[in-house]
């Protein structure tokens, strides 16, 4: 994870989480996120399993210059791409794996930002997860666009697997796996996004480490 929105968020909700394999949704409570909320979003399953934005955070909005709440997720991404975008969401939630997605933004100008997307399972009850917080945000470093963001593609996909031990930061690279079958926790993942390109597994632990600034 390479922004302080993705880092700050997987951090919290591996610490509302405890012992559960996913926090409950009555855990997650704005006020202790504040400095990241304009860039948090919750996904909840919408028509034909697509996830949808129940809400969206104010800079998120800004950035793609529309309202988001009620928008389809795999809305956002160009349309060659949101067949395989929905079917992430949708075993993020079904296989309770979190998800980093490594994206392009391409601008008015056609020009192209680097961003991240975190996605977080969450429970509303139970213990099945049926709903996603997630974080948006453009790598640091990236320059200003020059107008609202047309839509995003999809680059690299990694999933972290919360369970492993933790690690330093620095000690802790991503695992590099095939494409077409994913031999770790989780493993259905991986069959039903297969060919989503650099498909990575990370060690989640209980702290991701420092972010840079983003």
């Amino acid at each position: 994870m390479q922004t302080k929105a993705a880092t700050a968020l997987y951090d919290y909700w591996t610490r509302q989480r405890g012992e559960r394999t996913v926090p409950l949704r009555s855990t997650i409570e704005p006020a202790d996120i504040a400095p990241i909320l304009p860039d948090i979003f919750i996904l909840e399953s919408g028509r034909m399993h697509a996830s949808r934005f129940r809400l969206a955070g104010t800079r998120f909005c800004a950035q793609f210059g529309r309202e988001l709440k009620g928008m389809d997720f795999d809305a956002l991404f160009a349309p060659d791409q949101r067949s395989r975008v929905a079917r992430i969401a949708e075993n993020v939630m079904t296989q309770a794996a979190p998800a980093i997605l490594d994206i392009q933004l391409v601008d008015g100008t056609l020009d192209t930002t680097d961003a991240e997307i975190v996605l977080l399972p969450l429970a509303t009850k139970g213990k099945a997860a049926d709903r996603i917080i997630g974080a948006f945000a453009p790598l640091p470093g990236q320059r200003q666009p020059l107008s609202a963001f047309r839509y995003a593609t999809l680059s690299g996909l990694s999933v972290v697997d919360p369970e492993r031990p933790q690690e330093p930061a620095g000690n802790r690279p991503s695992i590099a796996m095939p494409t077409s079958v994913m031999a770790v926790r989780p493993a259905g993942f991986g069959q039903t996004v297969s060919r989503v390109m650099h498909l990575r597994i990370f060690e989640g632990g209980r702290k991701i480490g420092n972010a840079r600034e983003g």
